[in-house]
């Protein structure tokens, strides 16, 4: 938000709130300081609550006080808002789409793309919200990610002007505060409940962020304060928001918590404190009116340096937040104030439209131009025509899932329903289940069927979920206890097909996301393995069960870091690791897959021979991606393991042939 919505007060007047400039200083250092690490500021994301409390008072402010002067117009506030949103971001965007044409790799250029066509369209929330998986890129990837928050505002803004027209006709103004109130109520409700059910959606989207929003508008009705009253009302707001900056933490936010620094920010808006040494001092005011530029420019910043390991470094800290503060000045200066050397505020629009459609022209021009530039790189894959036939055909070798996805396997969404895969689906030979190993895996086992196979593969996974009974994720969203209930006690009962159970063990070990009947909490290494030997043995009891046990796990992203290998050095050598680190990663789960073949007649298939010969793990081989990320097998990687799925397929094809269990 620039100077000039800060112009604001009351009742639509003049006047120029410095305090709100000092909020917004406050909100963005406080991102900055998030995001490039500074200890001990562990929340500093309630940047973002702060300016959506901003822009909601704001956007009050505008829409009621021009409706006073009879100077309100729906396109004219799109026109403003337009105006005031877009240029910066498109140059944003625009020279990411540059620059990531001459240094991007193929798969980094291909999401860049993706969401830069959805920032520019203001979709971005929602594309955040149903990636958040397994497959999708980590926060490193994610080059645009703080611009979920520029989506949620801008969707805010479609919608806000309606409902105030709305309320302004039907309701006498002492009303509007009740009305207001009660929507806030609402959304600040459905918050509290997505918090605990579904932590995702009460992030990005809307209408469980509607309250913060709402909460403005609510400072803009509420009477002023008492003159007495105000300074102590403004320190408590700023205490608040030390508070929620010291002591709250990322995990399932937005949630209760968030109401302090929400309210933290109402109260000092509302006090309406111009004078303020904390939030009307030269500093601040330079960085509120700079803050949007440099919000827009710190988080491409921030990848940088946790993608080169410098995270926590305070010299590279110092230099981010210096970038930071350079690229926004240059980026308010000469995109958002237009090069204007005056200080006087960007045009707002305060007359009917009538015929000024050349500005809103203007505006859809560059979103069309960044939409469907980032929808060509995106179609095109990222372009791997940039790069060595050697470089490309890596690039195949880094897309995620298998050909038989879709409809089988879940990320976070619905219980896949249940699917036989391969040439001939009229009968399953073979039944794996697992999680997204499986279904990095899957098509090895398709591609072990013989040519006169009479059946295929019984195949679904579900993401983050350890295929074990009485199972379910620490993931709120996840769907993960309805996909074990549905697909695993059934293959307790008699069957005559054999199953393959194929997962990330030893992640799960490492890190507890696993919760089990009984447990209190996430179960450990030891707690997994106890639920490897149940799970294993109650599925030997209905028939013949195997285990695929880990596959390597590589400390580096094995395609994308062959793929700059190669870009650097044709000859660049293969990505390995010993099998020795493999063997002492899984050095705490072993004894028990020993114990349930050993107890129960599990059946064990180690892929260690395949994917590592002579003791050496291959990440790559002949400049192919064995491992597509840093665990994943790649299609042209699992067909490695068909040797070891094929004799299985074969007793699943005669039946007579199985050994009892």
């Amino acid at each position: 938000m620039t100077n000039a919505d800060a112009r604001v007060t009351k009742g639509g007047g003049g006047g120029f709130r410095a305090d709100i400039n000092g909020l917004r200083a406050i909100a963005v250092l406080a991102v900055l300081a998030f995001h490039f690490g500074v200890p001990g500021l562990r929340g500093g994301f309630i940047g973002v609550d702060i300016f959506f409390v901003i822009s909601g008072f704001l956007m009050t402010g505008i829409v009621l006080g021009r409706l006073d002067r009879g100077s309100f117009s729906i396109p004219g506030f799109f026109l403003d808002r337009a105006r005031r949103i877009i240029p910066a971001l498109a140059v944003l965007l625009g020279t990411g789409l540059l620059l990531g044409a001459l240094f991007l790799m193929p798969s980094d250029y291909f999401v860049y793309a993706k969401h830069a066509a959805a920032s520019v369209l203001f979709l971005s929330n929602m594309v955040y919200w149903r990636e958040g998986g397994y497959f999708d890129p980590t926060a490193e990837g994610k080059w645009l990610l703080h611009t979920w928050s520029l989506s949620v505002e801008w969707q805010f803004y479609l919608l806000y002007p309606f409902v105030l027209l709305a309320f302004v006709r039907l309701l006498p103004r002492h009303r509007l505060w009740v009305a207001l109130a009660i929507a806030g109520a609402a959304s600040l409700a459905l918050m509290l409940w997505l918090s605990q059910s579904s932590p995702r959606s009460g992030f990005f989207l809307l209408p469980p962020r509607g309250w913060e929003m709402l909460a403005g508008g609510l400072v803009y009705l509420a009477p002023a304060l008492p003159p007495r009253l105000m300074r102590a009302a403004q320190l408590a707001g700023l205490a608040l928001i030390a508070g929620a900056l010291l002591l709250v933490t990322d995990a399932g936010w937005p949630n209760i918590w968030t109401i302090a620094p929400v309210l933290g920010t109402a109260l000092v808006i509302l006090t309406a404190r111009r004078d303020s040494r904390i939030t009307g001092n030269p500093v601040a005011t330079w960085v509120g009116l700079n803050s949007y530029s440099i919000y827009l420019w710190h988080w491409p910043l921030a990848v940088i340096l946790r993608r080169g390991g410098h995270a926590g470094d305070w010299r590279w800290m110092v230099a981010a937040f210096a970038a930071s503060f350079v690229l926004g000045h240059l980026s308010y200066r000469f995109v958002e104030r237009g090069g204007a050397r005056t200080k006087a505020a960007p045009y707002i629009h305060t007359a009917p439209l009538q015929d000024r459609l050349r500005p809103h022209l203007a505006f859809a021009v560059m979103v069309f131009v960044i939409a469907g530039a980032g929808a060509g790189v995106w179609k095109a894959r990222g372009f791997p025509q940039r790069f060595s036939p050697e470089v490309q055909a890596l690039q195949q070798d880094l897309m995620p899932g298998s050909p038989y996805s879709s409809g089988c396997f879940s990320i976070v969404a619905a219980v896949p329903a249940p699917c036989i895969v391969g040439p001939h689906k009229d009968r399953a030979l073979v039944t794996v289940i697992g999680d997204s190993h499986a279904d990095a895996t899957v098509s090895a086992v398709v591609a072990s069927l013989p040519a006169d196979a009479q059946g295929g593969v019984a195949f679904n996974g579900y993401a983050s979920c350890a295929p074990l009974l009485g199972g379910r994720s620490t993931d709120p969203d996840s769907r993960c206890a309805g996909f074990i209930a549905r697909y695993l006690p059934p293959l307790t009962r008699p069957r005559a097909t054999p199953v393959v159970l194929i997962a990330a063990w030893d992640a799960y070990a490492e890190t507890p996301t696993m919760r089990f009947d009984g447990d209190v909490g996430p179960a450990d290494a030891h707690g997994l393995g106890r639920q490897i030997v149940r799970t294993a043995c109650a599925l030997a009891k209905g028939g013949t069960t195997y285990m695929l046990l880990p596959t390597p796990t590589f400390p580096v992203q094995v395609g994308t870091t062959l793929q700059s290998a190669l870009v650097a050095d044709p000859h660049a050598p293969e990505v390995t690791m010993p099998l020795a680190d493999v063997t002492a990663r899984n050095r705490t789960l072993m004894p028990y897959f020993e114990q349930a073949a050993r107890s129960c007649g599990v059946r064990l298939l180690d892929p260690a021979p395949y994917l590592c010969p002579g003791g050496v793990c291959q990440g790559s081989s002949g400049h192919r991606a064995i491992v597509r990320d840093a665990h994943h097998l790649s299609e042209y990687g699992n067909k490695r393991l068909v040797p070891l799925f094929a004799p299985i397929v074969a007793r699943g094809a005669n039946p007579a042939e199985q050994p009892s269990s």
